[in-house]
């Protein structure tokens, strides 16, 4: 695809149109910016920095994105969208609630294993700036719990649940699946576990979780746990 350019001397030329390089700049840009503020942190991120990780100039950086703020944005707008649809969507759905918990379980860790960083990056920006993260989740509208609460209700009804608010019951399933991620680097210290190790230790969480919630908010199970 070609476009016309009027050079200095008033004559029409061809030149190529460079509008396809611009999803891929941008692109290693949020890839670049990505790895130094999870390296630096926002305070510590230089545009030089990010400049220099893209192979870019720094005025071709700042013609994507004028500052860094708005960079720092966009590139915590997409952590978040990677970490929160896959794995919320399925408490949306009408599956059986210990059904909800392993899908829930599997998006998790299927998500953050091809990208550790995420959790401890938006913890640490949730509360560097917890009005950014709100906005985003309200946008989203993926953090609805009413259906989850009406799901909680009625089997608290029948007697197969304990009674429980949908807030506690995914406080409970979010601490279980991202705090091995989050403090990784310590229970790797404390464990003296390698990362082969971990990661085997990670997969048989996997497979536990459900299996606590299950104790945690089923009647039988929880009057049948001893004390």
């Amino acid at each position: 695809m070609v476009k016309q350019r009027k050079e200095t001397n008033g004559v029409m030329r061809k030149t190529v149109n460079t509008a396809h390089q611009e999803p891929e700049t941008e692109r290693r840009i949020l890839q670049s910016a990505e790895k130094v503020f999870y390296r630096q942190g926002y305070d510590g991120a230089r545009m030089q920095e990010i400049a220099d990780e893209a192979g870019i100039n720094k005025a071709l950086l700042h013609y994507y994105f004028r500052s860094k703020e708005r960079l720092f944005d966009a590139v915590f707008s997409d952590a978040v969208m990677r970490l929160v649809p896959p794995v919320f969507a399925v408490m949306n759905s009408n599956s059986p609630l210990m059904d909800k918990v392993r899908a829930f379980v599997d998006a998790y860790f299927n998500t953050v294993v091809n990208n550790p960083f995420l959790p401890g990056f938006v913890v640490h920006e949730m509360h560097r700036n917890p009005s950014r993260f709100s906005e985003i989740i309200r946008a989203s509208r993926l953090l609805m719990l009413d259906g989850l609460q009406h799901q909680l209700d009625l089997g608290a009804e029948s007697g197969e649940l304990i009674a429980m608010p949908a807030e506690q019951f995914m406080l409970n399933l979010l601490s279980l699946c991202a705090f091995p991620f989050v403090a990784a680097g310590a229970m790797q210290s404390v464990s003296g576990k390698n990362d082969s190790d971990y990661q085997h230790l990670l997969e048989e969480r996997r497979q536990f979780i459900p299996q606590w919630m299950a104790r945690m908010v089923e009647r039988d199970a929880s009057s049948n746990q001893q004390c």
